[in-house]
């Protein structure tokens, strides 16, 4: 990534509050900022605990399938 690009990434997040910088001479140094990610781990869980489910049907699935064919091979040896 570049300079210019790193900056623009960390302007972002410095105007929705998610980090605060400070500048002593050369250096930039960035910090958690006031807001915090309570909103954004929230909705994180939320998709995560939906996704987990889904491929928690989809294991059950497969496992099901693999089993009616191990069933069905057997039938026509």
């Amino acid at each position: 990534m570049t300079l210019t690009g790193m900056k623009k990434h960390v302007g972002v997040l410095e105007q929705l509050g998610l980090v605060t910088t400070e500048k002593a001479g050369r250096v930039r140094t960035c910090r958690l900022g006031p807001r915090g990610l309570e909103e954004e781990a929230a909705w994180i869980e939320r998709y995560r605990r939906r996704w987990a489910a889904r491929f928690d049907e989809l294991d059950k699935l497969v496992e099901e399938l693999k089993q009616k064919e191990k069933a069905d091979g057997r039938k026509y040896r």
